[in-house]
């Protein structure tokens, strides 16, 4: 099978849009046929529901309708889910199979389940019958608690072809690693790529850094050389997934107005690259 790197959005890209801000809620939540048809708008091929658009709450037979719309217009499908019990991972393989999607991106941790590396590989282990059945390839997230040498080792230590990683470009700045150190253990095993850019400054008066996002193209991430670096180590297809960190502005329309230029923007720089 040919090796492949499209471009989509992620809900993450519509945080304000989709209402998984406390503190901004529009009047009109974006809605997952919402989300495609924006892909569709903006010419991108793919869209990722995160967990701030969770899939969880969907009947089958909408899940089905969100498949048939998605493929109506041309759009693929991923998934995206936290919290990777046995239980929940089963159930999220069996809503990306059902929507479609070929991948399905795991951030490992959630509210009171921090298992030990040896214990995620474990329950990773658990549903790679179920991933051969339904053809869905787990992309584990870098989130935090863990550096890019332990993502990669979890890969290694499972061993599947339908298990590797998904490369945010800026989470492990929590973690004290750049993105050299990221790609260096991770860029082998990459199923899907999220970009989002992000800027440094000085904050309260010189006191102190504050890291927060930036339009695709305009801070400090390398967007031209994460991408090769990917596409060069990783003998895998891999989709190019936009999302962003974006500050509210000081009322809910400027907000909703600049994320929607901050998407187009993204989407427009992303296909001068890839």
């Amino acid at each position: 099978m040919a090796v492949t790197h499209r471009i989509g959005i992620s809900s993450f890209a519509y945080c304000f849009a989709c209402g998984s801000r406390p503190f901004t809620k529009p009047q009109h939540i974006m809605t997952t046929h919402d989300l495609i048809d924006k892909a569709v708008t903006l010419g991108a091929d793919v869209v990722q529901f995160g967990d701030n658009m969770p899939l969880e709450v969907y009947s089958d037979e909408e899940l089905e309708q969100i498949r048939i719309h998605a493929e109506r217009c041309g759009i693929e499908l991923e998934a995206g889910m936290r919290k990777s019990t046995s239980e929940r991972l089963s159930d999220y393989i069996r809503i990306t199979h059902k929507i479609g999607g070929r991948v399905l991106r795991v951030i490992t941790d959630g509210i009171g389940f921090t298992p030990e590396l040896n214990d995620i590989c474990r329950i990773l282990v658990s549903v790679i019958p179920q991933l051969e059945e339904s053809g869905v390839v787990l992309g584990i997230e870098n989130h935090d608690r863990f550096s890019a040498r332990e993502y990669a080792k979890m890969v290694e230590m499972i061993d599947h072809p339908q298990v590797g990683l998904t490369i945010d470009t800026v989470n492990s700045l929590s973690h004290e690693e750049n993105l050299d150190e990221v790609l260096k253990y991770m860029a082998p095993y990459c199923v899907c790529l999220h970009m989002k850019d992000y800027v440094i400054r000085r904050y309260n008066g010189g006191g102190g850094l504050k890291i927060t996002g930036a339009s695709l193209g305009t801070g400090r991430l390398d967007v031209p050389g994460c991408y090769k670096e990917c596409r060069i180590k990783s003998n895998r297809s891999f989709n190019i997934i936009l999302e962003s960190w974006m500050e509210p502005c000081e009322t809910l329309e400027e907000t909703l107005s600049i994320e929607d230029e901050w998407v187009i923007s993204g989407v427009s720089y992303l296909k001068t690259i890839i």
